[in-house]
Order: C-alpha cells, then sequence, then structure tokens
C-alpha cells in the first residue's frame, strides 16, 4: 500500500468554535512582543528579554503577535554541550504491524519520563487511537535502532551519542547516528531561507546553530483565528533564523504539532495550544523526539 503522508487534516476545521485553552502555562515563560506589518516576517522585530531556562540545558521562550494576523509560537534552545542532555526517539514496535504504536506527545513523555517532548516525523494513517500501528515517513532512529529509511529527497535530524546534531538530505550517512527523525524539505540550509510563501499551517520546526551548540525546537500554533493563524514555510525560516539557526527543518505540523513539558514529577504540560480538529485536542503521532534534561534546583 502506498504510504500517504500526515498533513494535517482539515476535516474539522470548519468546525471551529470558541475553545478555552485546555493547556497547562509553564511558569517564567518569555513573552517577546512581535509588532510589525502584515507584510513582514514574524522574525521582523524580535528583541526584548533573554531566554528563560526551563532545565539544566534548556531555554524557552514564547513569541506572540497580535492584530489582524495573530501568531503564537514557543520555542525551545537546547544546549548539546550541557553534560545532563540526552535524546530519545520513539522505538519500533517489534514484531507488530507497520513501524511504530502511535501516541500522544503527553503519553510519550510520560511513558519515557522525558522532560521534553514533540511531535516529529510524517507518518500515515492518520489515526484516533493510541496504539494503533503506524508507518513512520521517512528516516527514523532510536537509540541506534534505523527502523525506518529515507523517503525521497525529505531530510533529517541527526544526533549522535555525542549530541552532535546535523540537519540532512538523501542519502544519509548514518554510521555515527545515534538518534534522527525525518522531516518534508529543508528550511535553512547553510543560513539560506529555502522555503516557500505558501498556505499558513501549524508548524513544527527543528534547526542547528551554526558552531553545532544550540539545537532548536519551535511549534507555531496555527488554523485558530483570535489565536494564531500559523505560518508559512517561509516564515517559518524567517523565525528560526532569527532564533540563532543556521540549517533547519520542516517537520510535521497541522494537528499534529505538540511540543510537551514536564511539569514536574513526570506530569505532562502542553505547552502550545494544539489543533486536532479542535482548538486544544491532541492528535495521534507515530514518532517523537524526546529531550532528558535535570531540573534546575539540582544544577
Amino acid at each position: 500500500m502506498r504510504k500517504t503522508a500526515c498533513w494535517a487534516s482539515r476535516k474539522g476545521f470548519a468546525r471551529l468554535q470558541k475553545h478555552a485553552a485546555v493547556t497547562a502555562v509553564v511558569c517564567s515563560v518569555l513573552f517577546t512582543s512581535l509588532g510589525f506589518a502584515a507584510d513582514q516576517p514574524p522574525s521582523a522585530g524580535v528583541s526584548g528579554p533573554e531566554w528563560t531556562p526551563v532545565f539544566q540545558g534548556v531555554e524557552l521562550k514564547r513569541l506572540v503577535r497580535e492584530g489582524t494576523e495573530p501568531l503564537s509560537a514557543h520555542a525551545l534552545r537546547i544546549d548539546l554541550r550541557h553534560p545532563g542532555i540526552r535524546f530519545f526517539v520513539t522505538p519500533q514496535n517489534g514484531e507488530r504491524a507497520k513501524e511504530t504504536d502511535g501516541m500522544k506527545t503527553t503519553t510519550f513523555l510520560k511513558k519515557y519520563g522525558c522532560q521534553v517532548a514533540v511531535n516529529a516525523s510524517p507518518y500515515a494513517p492518520v489515526g484516533e487511537t493510541e496504539g494503533e500501528p503506524c508507518d513512520v515517513l521517512g528516516l527514523s532512529v532510536s537509540d541506534g535502532d534505523a527502523y525506518s529509511a529515507a523517503h525521497g529527497a525529505w531530510g533529517a535530524l541527526l544526533i549522535t551519542k555525542e549530541n552532535k546534531a546535523r540537519i540532512a538530505t538523501p542519502p544519509f550517512d548514518t554510521s555515527d547516528v545515534y538518534n534522527a527523525v525525518g522531516g518534508f524539505h529543508l528550511l535553512l540550509e547553510n543560513g539560506e531561507n529555502v522555503g516557500t510563501e505558501g498556505e499558513k499551517h501549524p508548524r513544527t520546526a527543528v534547526g542547528v546553530s551554526e558552531d553545532g551548540r544550540y539545537l532548536y525546537l519551535l511549534v507555531i500554533d496555527g488554523r485558530q483565528p483570535g489565536h494564531s493563524l500559523g505560518a508559512s514555510t517561509l516564515e517559518t525560516a524567517n523565525l528560526l533564523k532569527s532564533l540563532g539557526a543556521h540549517d533547519a527543518l520542516n517537520l510535521d505540523g497541522g494537528g499534529s504539532t505538540t511540543l510537551v513539558l514536564d511539569g514536574g514529577k513526570g506530569e505532562p504540560n502542553v505547552v502550545n495550544r494544539p489543533i486536532h480538529l479542535l482548538p486544544g485536542i491532541e492528535r495521534v503521532s507515530a514518532n517523537h523526539l524526546g529531550v532528558f534534561a535535570k531540573p534546575l534546583e539540582t544544577e
């Protein structure tokens, strides 16, 4: 059977209605006002306070634009040189069908005990029930186990056991890769914006700084008038570049876009506002990228 990518389903978008935010608010989140005209990229005018530490080696920033084209985004900056940082990708499901068993991002964080979790690769089919087998579309490596191969020309985030991260396109050299997640096309290549000015959607994206020290995770809410309309890939690339990324990759977005942090004792806090049919509803995804980090008080 031919695999079909999980572009966020638009079925239900027409049914959008007023819905209270169901996500917990993470303490010390940074609010940065993006006061710029509608024809400017979302990176224009980004300035103000610094990043807010949430774990050792992990900092959080919230970006907000108000007005006729509102935007709400959350970014994490992860110090790859910090000794307490470790990555983990959803493992394969063994002898079961397809490659992984689908789960929500909150379930992934709670099951594996990581401090950060974000949806990652495109996949098929889009399901409603956790535990159903899924095909990952693109490279996927979990703790050295490469269980899904490259998909066409789509790129991937490659991470070694020593936390050296890079974004690449096929053919991949996975000889030193310990964890990896595939995405769609590149957003930034050697500092150049290679995104396109198309439709605005919720976005999940990842970037790496030029010196290789920082990994950036970015989620942009979308399809929610009055809260956030989303962004094109060109806008997403501009925003990542303004945060410090030199290379960047577009991951699965739309209704899959979800960022979760450990709120304490392994309890998941959804940082953004996902939209699987309705605002605040999580989608079941095929694989995730997790980050283990130590709490601030033990530093």
